[in-house]
């Protein structure tokens, strides 16, 4: 099995490799079709030859009639969230972020600041990779690349778990890793936060693994994995704290006193090391190595108008002030966000896990209580109150732990299965499988994925069913001249399918009040829109016309409308999306 799980690693240092690459021929403006193949080519010879070295076992020897079962329903989990990775983009973030700003990089040819766009300031180690296949020609490529960093998290829940309890209880572990319904869900988008969990659990069991066999190897194994994980997401710097301290004890446990603090610092050295090509470029164009995530310090006033990070409020506070929540509500946390997540409602967690979780996980410390599952278990509890005192906390912001959530799981199912009980673990693992296909059920109802698939509708008019903003967005592009830019207010930045030029400022909508503010009349007001080279307006109309009575009084807001009386003309309204083109 340490061979195989060798081969995982393999994977995940040649996509990061790839990643890597990539950054190097972006930033040297090279970012053409001949160049993102030699990149796939270079990540494909590394992985070659990593898995050419080693030894492989037989994965067929000793299955029985009940791990085939097994394996079958894991292949079917897998295949059921294929169709709904198979639709066109349309989920706020790939057409903000993931995918809409490696769009931007390879419509000029090269890796460039974007002021404006504050989300192109955060480490980008897997939208590049989804970047090659934009580059290549497919959007649907991201999103299955993503739905595989999800089942190869789950080889390595059933490595892991294979070795430590046979490999039944490692094929429950992948089906109940995918077909928890947060995973599920992101497994069809060209989000990254699978990625993230995938390098940050590598990072996790490659440091069990030194500390039960002592070989160095896994320890470079894993803070490069770390590497990785904060070079695709910032909140697995979390587990980097988590796991540098691990390497501390664990040195002094074995009464190493003297390689504590070296081993520690070269852990995280390294890590920092695979994650620097990303500081050293934003300290470059900002003067802050973490902008945006600590923007007080960059050197450039007025950089990252489109960062949405909000620091008025602690997180806590925020629910208390925001939700009305008490002491207890807050204290109850780690239980709502099980019991009571909800798609689309931050109030609500924005995601869903698995109920019966709750049930399953305390059963795996009735008879396992020391070893690698007290780590783990440390390690997740840190991990979630780390977050939920840092972050305004999404459930996605805690996948890196749900895998060993799953694997406390699929452990106490076994020791419930080894008692008189038996019948009980069964039921209660075809109830957890249950809850998460009834989940991707409603998502099959939601988009319909199959219609689309099967040609009864196009791929224009299923976007305009599905994004509300798309027939005016479409109008734009066939319709306003090249060179036109379009600046962007009140409808989401999804700049993913807008062909002409595009700008927007802050959430807010502070760069546009302060426009008006600081204008004596309409013209004035017209001349600092053209100053960002801006030719036409795209807005919802519900929201703009709020933001306009709510944030202006007598001459500020009959500048606006002498603006638009005067200045404008509108092209284009369609389900409350207006295109105005300035005169």
């Amino acid at each position: 099995m340490k061979s195989c799980l060798e081969d995982i690693y393999a994977l995940g240092l040649a996509l990061g490799l790839m990643s890597l690459t990539v950054f190097a021929f972006g930033h040297a403006g090279l970012l053409s079709a001949p160049f993102l193949v030699l990149a796939i080519i270079i990540s494909a010879v590394f992985f070659a030859f990593a898995v050419w070295r080693g030894k492989r076992t037989q994965l067929s020897e000793g299955w029985t009639r009940y791990d085939k079962l097994l394996a079958g329903a894991v292949v079917i989990s897998i295949i059921i969230v294929v169709p709904l990775s198979l639709i066109p983009p349309m989920v706020r973030d790939e057409l903000i972020s993931h995918l809409a700003i490696p769009k931007l990089y390879l419509q000029k040819g090269s890796i460039y600041e974007i002021p404006f766009v504050g989300f192109s300031y955060l480490p980008q180690n897997i939208d590049l990779i989804y970047m090659v296949s934009l580059g290549l020609g497919s959007d649907v490529m991201p999103k299955l690349i993503h739905l595989g960093f999800a089942v190869a998290t789950s080889l390595v829940i059933y490595f892991y778990l294979a070795r430590a309890s046979g490999r039944a209880t490692a094929l429950v572990g992948m089906l109940l890793y995918l077909t928890v319904p947060l995973v599920s869900n992101l497994s069809r988008t060209a989000y990254i936060d699978n990625g993230a969990a995938f390098y940050s659990t590598l990072a996790v069991v490659a440091a069990l693994r030194w500390k039960e066999n002592d070989e160095f190897k896994w320890l470079v194994l894993s803070s490069i994995s770390m590497g990785l994980a904060m070079s695709a997401k910032y909140n697995t710097i979390l587990s980097l704290a988590l796991v540098s301290g691990f390497v501390f004890i664990t040195c002094l446990n074995k009464k190493r006193y003297a390689l504590a603090l070296v081993n520690t610092a070269a852990y995280a050295a390294i890590a920092v090391i695979v994650l620097s090509p990303w500081l050293l470029r934003n300290y470059l164009w900002t003067g802050s190595p973490l902008y945006p995530l600590y923007e007080s310090a960059a050197s450039a006033v007025g950089k990252g108008e489109g960062v949405h990070v909000t620091m008025e409020l602690a997180p806590i506070a925020k629910r208390m002030v925001l939700y009305d929540e008490g002491v207890l509500d807050i204290v109850l946390i780690p239980v709502r966000i099980f019991i009571g997540g909800e798609d689309n409602s931050i109030q609500r967690f924005d995601g869903v896990l698995n109920p019966l979780f709750l049930v399953l996980m305390p059963l795996a410390f009735i008879k396992r209580r020391g070893g690698d599952l007290k780590y783990l278990a440390i390690f997740s509890a840190l991990f979630m109150a780390m977050a939920i005192l840092s972050v305004d906390l999404v459930t996605r912001y805690l996948l890196p732990v749900v895998p060993f959530f799953v694997i406390f799981s699929a452990l106490g199912l076994k020791d419930l299965y080894d008692t008189r009980l038996k019948w009980l673990a069964i039921i209660l693992a075809v109830a957890a499988v249950v809850y998460g296909l009834n989940y991707e059920r409603g998502l099959f109802d939601r988009y319909r994925p199959l219609s689309y698939l099967f040609g009864n509708e196009t791929r224009e008019a299923y976007l305009e069913k599905m994004l509300p903003d798309y027939k005016a967005v479409s109008y734009a592009n066939r319709h306003i001249p090249e060179g036109s830019r379009v600046f962007l207010l009140f409808s989401g930045d999804r700049g993913y399918y807008w062909v002409r030029d595009y700008f927007y400022g802050d959430r807010m909508g502070k760069l546009l009040k302060d426009m008006v503010l600081a204008s004596r009349d309409a013209e004035a007001f017209k001349g600092r829109l053209s100053a960002f080279g801006i030719t036409h307006l795209f807005f919802n109309d519900e929201l703009f016309e709020r933001f306009l009575n709510d944030n202006l009084k007598g001459d500020d807001l009959g500048r606006v409308a002498s603006f638009f009386n005067g200045h404008t003309s509108r092209l284009y309204c369609a389900n409350g999306f207006s295109v105005y083109e300035i005169k």
